[in-house]
């Protein structure tokens, strides 16, 4: 169940609409050494890889983004 919360809380702490890195598409590795795409839109983020639920390489970029944002 935390686990779910803190997704949601991280979900919030981006304001996607008109982010200055909508349209920014950053390549993440998989495990197995496949290339995926991750992308910023205007409602989130969206990876190429075949995964249905919020992927481990859109949650990367993500903690990575968050770092970056000052408390």
């Amino acid at each position: 169940m935390e686990r779910v919360k803190e997704m949601i809380k991280q979900e919030e702490l981006i304001n996607f609409k008109g982010h200055p890195f909508v349209g920014v598409v950053w390549p993440v590795v998989g495990s197995k050494g496949d290339l995926y795409e991750v992308e910023m839109t205007d409602h989130g983020f969206t990876c190429d890889c075949p995964a249905y639920v919020k992927c481990k390489h859109i949650k990367s970029i993500e903690a990575r983004l968050l770092d970056e944002i000052p408390a």
